[in-house]
């Protein structure tokens, strides 16, 4: 597909890097070219939008844009087609900018591949035990990738043995962790290779930021961008075509585990002394004096205070992933946000809001002030709701200074 210039505003503007767009334009359609298909058995060309959130420019390789959507990170269907979506500015990085691109072009695809999921929160990721077996398991991965065969097996089989150790722990993980290596592990690991294919870099430009991630203040919704991209270029290495097991397995660290005939050792605080788990274990219990005292001020803000009570069937979320907070095994705190459903719109800025893992009912504080039948603006510390036409919201019965949705009024 040829690279075409299309805006829905004039160019000439100081705020958007037409340059850095362009570029990553082409290199989109060197990464789709050289792949021919060979990855996924489809082909990843396609249309791409590069967008500027704050003037709404489009940069794209396609004559017809995406226009009058919400903005984000992600792929959406316009005007009959799917389309990758990617937020400017785009990272200074090449390696980074072209795997941040193609992450998103995988997503366009994904549903026709057949591997599209849901991105389940993953609290237990942010408990002090979950996090040090998981911190573990990032460190052999990274030392695998940079390894010869034999070292490279061992590696792995500790970063196995770290991973059946979290999920005894926390029996829930078993599903809820693959499910987000499967909707955003795998598009992180397309993005990484194809940046390999295209900048000539080696796995060990996926070690170190496999390595850097650790320093990440949560794991909870974002832990599968560093797991993604180390499992499939170690079952590249270890599994040839494991990518045509995954509808029958989906779960590509099983699939690893199965490959290398790996069984769960019973030495695992062993081997994790090869991994300087003394210094994660000093690291992670001052997080967590410091999370105890945050948690305690959401539960009184989110939950035990007066709160504003928002049901849906559905609910559209826009939100930073390497942000979110592990409330609970069924709620999470999304401190910043935008969610949308058939309501309305609530936009987070500050305070955050307590959201079902299930996505039925989103809390935040109550309204500043009681709302009338009428308003279709309410806000409150932090938010504010925007209402659509037969919404209102009403005092919540036996439950003095809260408030829920009613549709068609009081």
């Amino acid at each position: 597909m040829p690279i075409v210039l299309a805006l829905l505003t004039a160019l000439q503007s100081q705020s958007v890097d037409t340059a850095t767009a362009l570029d990553a334009l082409r290199d989109a359609a060197t990464a789709c070219h050289q792949d021919a298909g060979a990855l996924w058995s489809r082909s990843l060309c396609g249309p791409i939008a590069l967008v500027d959130r704050g003037t709404r420019r489009v940069i794209a390789n396609d004559t017809n844009p995406p226009a009058g959507t919400g903005y984000a990170n992600t792929s959406i269907t316009w005007a009959g087609r799917s389309w990758a979506m990617v937020m400017l500015p785009l990272p200074a990085d090449r390696f980074d900018r072209i795997a941040l691109v193609m992450h998103e072009v995988f997503h366009r695809e994904q549903a026709a591949l057949g591997l599209a999921g849901n991105d389940p929160p993953n609290n237990q990721l942010d408990q002090r035990d979950g996090r040090r077996w998981f911190r573990l398991e990032l460190r052999a991965l990274a030392a695998a990738l940079e390894t010869g065969d034999k070292a490279a097996r061992s590696h792995i089989d500790d970063a196995l043995t770290f991973r059946a150790r979290r999920r005894a722990l926390y029996p829930l993980a078993d599903s809820l962790e693959p499910a987000l290596e499967m909707q955003e592990g795998l598009a992180e690991y397309t993005g990484d290779r194809l940046a390999m294919a295209v900048t000539g870099e080696g796995p060990s430009r996926v070690a170190r930021r496999v390595r850097e991630f650790q320093s990440s203040s949560t794991y909870v919704r974002s832990f599968a961008y560093a797991t993604g991209p180390a499992l499939g270029l170690l079952l590249d290495r270890f599994a040839a075509g494991w990518r045509a097991e995954l509808k029958r397995t989906p779960d590509p660290a099983r699939i690893l585990a199965k490959h290398l005939h790996f069984r769960v050792p019973r030495d695992a605080e062993r081997r994790a002394k090869a991994y300087d788990v003394a210094a994660i274990d000093r690291e992670e219990g001052t997080r967590d004096s410091a999370r105890r005292g945050a948690m305690t001020a959401y539960k009184a803000r989110l939950l035990d205070g007066p709160v504003l009570t928002l049901t849906q069937s559905n609910l559209n979320r826009n939100f930073d992933p390497m942000s979110l907070v592990g409330f609970d095994i069924t709620n999470t705190i999304y401190p910043t946000g935008v969610f949308s459903s058939d309501w309305g719109a609530l936009v987070v800025t500050t305070g955050g809001a307590l959201v079902a893992n299930d996505f039925g009912r989103v809390q935040v504080g109550a309204p500043s002030q009681a709302p009338s039948a009428d308003d279709r603006t309410v806000r409150g510390d932090g938010w504010v709701l925007t209402l659509k036409s037969g919404w209102s919201v009403v005092p919540a019965p036996g439950r003095s200074g809260s408030y829920v949705l009613r549709k068609g009024g009081p």
